[in-house]
């Protein structure tokens, strides 16, 4: 031990002698320490860092497929999924959600909270239990239950100021009294993307239990998670779930012809696509430190050249070759321990500039943080990143020849031939390093131009967008709802600043939308499973102009059908290409799956294609309605504006104030 002490004494005094060389040398390992170090906390946090639920390895989300569409984790049908958990044997328990917007009234300005609806065993399943009140139980799901939620600890501290006697008090939900019954953990958050209409994570949650009418074969718009059974794997749960909606297709053909299932774990599920990108990331930055190290062992090799008469004197002392590696190699350890500790203050610094430039659901769960994982990673990759780069030039200074360093040490040296190969290896070994992450970064870059150069089908620039949600116990009637939204767009667009202001029922980039099927009228009935398939989005009248989406054939919908039922439509032109090949869809009648009673709706325009998930999406068929034909209690409002469109959302939030 004693020894130890004066090799790092020693070690010490050498480095602080040569300022120059340890400046550079620590930087160069700070730099890819630090990539490392943040790069990992993302993966620490995404794929290796336990999910906050009991037994999170016994999850697993369960969604429907599509085959014939060949369309993966698509909502599930209330009826099969009653069925599923009904003729099962590898679920312990199976829970239903989804979420929704939600206006919550009373004390301050009122807000718009993600609420996400499920069936009273959700947060048994997931193994988690509130930190204040109670969990949901089956009688709170009955219809004639008092309406009661459950906050999360987030919303609870923000909007309730961390009230300890929240529970049992009443709060005000789109216009309805419901009671809290409880609080949940801080680090728990639940928020499965695929299937989100709200399109960030739920912090309120209200139980619904199912009823006889959920038999009924009648759309797919909800999401399950399971608890497998100890001992079953979610490759023997698919297998028994791919049986049965085998028995259901044959049973329900109309329905289900086409359809299959798909178990996904949970992990699975969260780190989605991301794992692989994540993965090849941090291998990158693997990279990127080996280079670093190959440039520091450079510098070592060219400074023991300067030190071999040092080492020859020690030589002649006694010193073995032993005791000089290890003298050089605690050298190693002190630039490499000094090197990760900036290293680490940089990767603080960096987490949070990736956390910033992330878009903010990039992350499904827990958050990006330099833990004890992260810091144990950071001072095993410090001390690997010594012996990468000590060992060899370790090694080869303590080869020395004495008497010829002795002699050469009068007129200097430069190292001999073993030197001068080894320095030229590590220069070829960072020149190939540098290539490989340089084509690996221009494959990516060329890659991230090319999806930047692909249209949306819209102008976002100057637009600004508000959601807006009413409270279907104050507006009961469509043409109430109606006409809000008419009043709204009147009031907005009269803004000093506004160009134009249109209305939205899903805007894109924003979370799940409305899809169905629909029919041609005059052609014969499609087969079970082939019907064609659409998106529909409810608009105004102005919100082709507003987005700058061209109008390319016919005509939009006039003042009139914006108010009256006129069984009118405008569709897409992939729609139009897809479904009706070298013919004029102008004039031609669909009936579209979206309503109890579909009425066939005639075609009166064709707009041009938009990107309603993502940039790399094939363009989906859409129907666009006006109002009248599906009134929605939710709408986005587009407002584009002259100059900086932030401008007048002060304005345009108290005209819908005075409104309502």
């Amino acid at each position: 031990m004693g020894t130890l002490w004066q090799d790092l004494r020693f070690g010490l005094r050498l480095l602080l002698r040569s300022p120059g060389f340890t400046a550079v040398a620590v930087l160069a390992l700070a730099l890819g320490v630090a990539a490392n170090t943040a790069i990992f906390s993302v993966v620490h946090a995404v794929l290796l860092q336990p999910l906050p639920y009991r037994d999170a390895s016994r999850l697993a989300m369960v969604w429907e497929h599509n085959r014939t569409r060949d369309k993966h984790q698509n909502v599930v049908s209330p009826a099969n999924l009653i069925d599923w958990k009904e003729q099962s044997t590898v679920f312990e328990d199976v829970a239903a959600f989804g979420d929704f917007r939600a206006n919550l009234t009373g004390g301050d300005e009122p807000v718009e909270v993600a609420l996400q609806y499920n069936t009273p065993n959700l947060f048994s399943v997931l193994g988690v239990l509130p930190i204040l009140g109670r969990d949901f139980t089956p009688d709170d799901a009955k219809p004639d239950a008092a309406n009661v939620v459950m906050l999360s600890y987030g919303l609870w501290q923000r909007r309730f100021g961390g009230d300890p006697k929240i529970v049992g008090k009443t709060v005000t939900v789109n216009a309805s009294p419901v009671e809290v019954i409880g609080v949940m953990p801080a680090n728990f958050q639940w928020f499965v993307r695929k299937s989100t209409f709200a399109g960030r994570p739920p912090e309120m949650w209200s139980p619904f239990g199912f009823t006889e009418q959920h038999r009924r074969r009648a759309g797919r718009y909800m999401s399950a998670v399971a608890r497998l059974k100890p001992g079953v794997s979610p490759a023997q749960a698919q297998t028994e779930l791919s049986h049965i909606a085998a028995r259901l297709e044959q049973q329900y053909p109309d329905f289900n012809t086409g359809w299959g299932v798909e178990v996904v774990p949970l992990r699975e599920q969260f780190s989605g696509q991301l794992s692989a990108a994540l993965w090849i990331l941090l291998g990158a930055v693997g990279f990127l430190l080996l280079i670093a190290c190959a440039n520091v062992a450079n510098l070592l090799l060219a400074r023991s050249a300067a030190r071999r008469k040092e080492i020859a004197i020690r030589t002649a002392l006694g010193a073995g070759r032993g005791r000089l590696v290890r003298q050089l190699l605690t050298e190693s350890v002190l630039l490499a321990l000094a090197g990760g500790a900036l290293g680490l203050a940089l990767a603080w610094w960096g987490v949070e500039l990736l956390v910033a430039l992330s878009p903010s659901d990039l992350l499904d769960i827990g958050g990006v943080k330099l833990n004890f994982a992260v810091l144990g990673f950071t001072l095993g990759v410090s001390l690997l990143t010594a012996v990468v780069f000590g060992i060899a030039p370790a090694v080869e200074a303590s080869r020395a020849d004495t008497s010829e360093s002795l002699k050469e040490g009068a007129r200097g040296s430069s190292g001999g031939p073993r030197s001068s190969r080894l320095r030229a290896a590590f220069v070829v070994t960072e020149i190939a390093l540098t290539l490989l992450l340089l084509v690996c970064a221009g494959l990516t870059a060329k890659s991230f131009m090319r999806l930047q150069s692909v249209g949306p089908g819209f102008d976002p620039e100057g637009v600004l967008t508000m959601r807006v949600l009413l409270p279907q116990k104050k507006y009961p009637e469509d043409p109430q709802v109606i006409r809000f939204f008419q009043q709204a767009i009147e009031r907005v667009g009269a803004l000093p600043g506004v160009e134009s202001v249109g209305a939205v029922s899903f805007l894109p980039f924003a979370g799940s939308g409305a899809a169905t099927g629909f029919t041609v009228v005059g052609r014969p009935a499609p087969l079970p499973g082939q019907e064609p398939v659409t998106n529909v989005r409810v608009i105004d009248t102005n919100y082709f102009r507003t987005m700058a989406i061209p109008v390319l054939r016919g005509r939009t919908f006039s003042a009139q059908e914006a108010t009256e039922v006129r069984r009118v439509a405008v569709v897409s032109e992939s729609l139009a290409r897809k479904y009706f090949p070298g013919e004029d869809p102008i004039g031609q009648r669909i009936v579209v799956e979206m309503t109890d009673d579909p009425q066939p709706t005639e075609i009166v325009g064709v707009v041009g294609d938009v990107k309603h998930q993502s940039l790399d999406e094939e363009d989906a068929p859409t129907v666009y309605w006006p109002q009248p034909e599906l009134a929605y209690s939710f709408m986005t409002l587009v407002v584009r504006a002259q100059g900086d469109p932030s401008s007048v959302a002060a304005a345009a939030g108290r005209e819908i104030q005075s409104i309502d």
